[in-house]
């Protein structure tokens, strides 16, 4: 899978603001900060759709939002969902309220970092027409995507390394060993005879024992947990952390990522 991302074109932003600057100014302001990697709660849900529906979908998201002066986006309204040509529809409502909900958590730096430069307007602005582009790995959509005026362009498997597929919060620990057994024998199966699966069951893996170091991190953290029962506990956890950088070290993951 594709980790690759692309910003194209601000022509389409509206931008109504209190303040004196000029729309398109602030408009391709906030396209330049909005990257990918600053919306990766929109690229969480964008992981889920893209997986519900066998890795085939591909939608042009318009969404309406406002975003305060200390640059946090709220009330986030998709205007319109569209399937991309050729690619099969999910389940747009789930799609839809996943999106709103997403960009609701984005707060953009107001100083440039790694990600890009920042942003910031004092007064705030409503945004209007704010285009995303979601496809797969394919480089014949991700061509005909170069000459459409999207303003964010999200690939599957953006920070693969972090989870792609985990709970918040963490599911019970009894049921996430269950799916890790499974999904290790379905890798195993799959290693020599479908790569692609192979891959995928790997990655799935590397989520749930991702999922599970954060389950076992919340229950370590109970004010009223025996003292022996700590002690097995990060026994357990550390194991956890081992297998986990183990599996993310087959899928190109190195070093495991901190256990939030």
């Amino acid at each position: 899978m594709s980790r690759g991302t692309k910003a194209l074109a601000a022509a389409a932003v509206l931008v109504a603001l209190s303040g004196c600057a000029g729309r398109k100014t602030i408009a391709a302001r906030l396209v330049a900060a909005a990257t990918q990697a600053r919306m990766q709660p929109v690229v969480a849900c964008w992981e889920k759709e893209f997986e519900s529906t066998g890795f085939e979908s591909g939608y042009v998201a318009t969404v309406d939002f406002q975003i305060d002066g200390d640059s946090r986006i709220h009330d986030a309204h998709v205007t319109d969902l569209s399937p991309v040509s050729g690619a099969a529809p999910g389940d747009q409502g789930a799609f839809r309220a996943c999106l709103e909900s997403a960009l609701d958590t984005i707060k953009l730096p107001t100083e440039p970092d790694a990600d890009g430069p920042g942003f910031h307007v004092t007064f705030g602005a409503a945004v209007r027409g704010y285009r995303i582009e979601f496809l797969d790995a394919s480089a014949e959509r991700r061509k005909r995507a170069a000459g459409r005026q999207a303003h964010v362009l999200i690939g599957p498997r953006a920070d693969r390394c972090q989870g792609l597929y985990t709970y918040d919060p963490p599911r019970d620990a009894s049921l996430l060993y269950g799916e890790i057994s499974i999904g290790v024998s379905r890798a195993e199966a799959a290693r020599d005879r479908d790569p692609n699966t192979y891959a995928r069951e790997t990655q799935r893996t590397y989520d749930l024992q991702l999922e599970l170091a954060q389950r076992l991190e919340t229950d370590l953290a109970a004010p009223n947990l025996p003292e022996a029962n700590r002690k097995r506990l990060r026994t357990v956890l550390e194991g956890a952390r081992k297998d986990a950088k183990r599996t993310g070290a087959t899928i190109g993951c190195a070093p495991f990522p901190a256990v939030r």
